[in-house]
């Protein structure tokens, strides 16, 4: 019976010890504060890939990328448009062609051009028709002269000859000289780049009806010529012919002269 007694006083002391123990346990991982979160840092160090073998590379569009706004997207060359760089250059624009404005001519005398621009050739009914002596002239005149040709002389050739003009005689352009060449005359629009003389036109039949000639020439001739005269009287505001003196009896000479008060009137002889 003492055996038996003492047996089970051990086993509940054993018991007890046990539960004392996980209680102190359990209490010790409570009280003990959990770490706070911290981010992961891994390995910033990146490889370069690894190239692709030649074989297996292969060009593909790239595709748009998702949620991507597309001026962010990069366009290929070959899709972009390249303008060439704006020219500097001034610019005399007449009727569908231009050419382009020297630099100012400062002669002696009062002599000289503000706008002067180069012709060797002018164009009339959509072709290039060529001048025999090139001309140096104002700007406002170049354009005047082209209108001339455009309304005037090419339709009147077809009109009085059946031909197109194909070359212009020319006689003169800029020249710094009095009027008439006379010496200490006043000063001549020539010298101004504000006038140009014209002795005849070449013609695609091979002829040439020059104004020396053809003024009292054939009437077809005639006609021809005096359409030219009387286009240029409603365009330039100087008009000089056979008839206005002897310094004209061999050519058509066209001037922007000024005529009286407030350069309203025009002379066409």
């Amino acid at each position: 019976m003492g055996y038996k007694t003492g047996g089970n006083a051990a086993g509940r002391l054993l018991s007890a010890v046990l539960v004392v123990g996980m209680c102190i346990g359990a209490a010790h991982v409570g009280a003990t504060p959990m770490p706070k979160a911290r981010p992961y840092v891994g390995n910033s160090t990146l490889l370069p890939p690894m190239p692709l073998p030649q074989s297996k590379v292969s060009v593909q569009p790239s595709p748009v990328p998702v949620g991507k706004p597309l001026s962010l997207v990069p366009v290929p060359l070959e899709n972009q448009r390249v303008f060439p760089p704006a020219s500097t250059a001034r610019m005399c624009v007449l009727r569908g062609w231009s050419v382009e404005i020297s630099s100012a001519v400062d002669g002696p005398g009062g002599c000289g051009i503000d706008q002067p621009v180069s012709l060797r050739s002018v164009v009339g009914g959509g072709q290039e028709i060529g001048l025999t002596m090139p001309v140096q002239i104002e700007c406002e005149l170049a354009q005047k002269l082209d209108g001339w040709m455009q309304d005037v002389a090419v339709p009147a050739a077809r009109r009085e000859l059946g031909v197109s003009i194909t070359r212009i005689r020319t006689a003169a352009g800029y020249a710094c000289r009095g009027r008439n060449n006379k010496r200490g005359a006043k000063l001549s629009e020539h010298g101004k780049g504000n006038a140009i003389d014209i002795a005849g036109f070449y013609l695609s039949d091979g002829r040439e009806v020059t104004v020396e000639e053809g003024w009292d020439g054939s009437s077809a001739e005639v006609r021809f010529l005096s359409s030219l005269h009387k286009g240029a009287c409603e365009r330039f505001t100087t008009v000089l012919g056979p008839e206005a003196d002897r310094y004209h009896q061999d050519h058509l000479h066209f001037d922007q002269g000024c005529h009286g008060k407030g350069c309203k009137y025009r002379v066409c002889k």
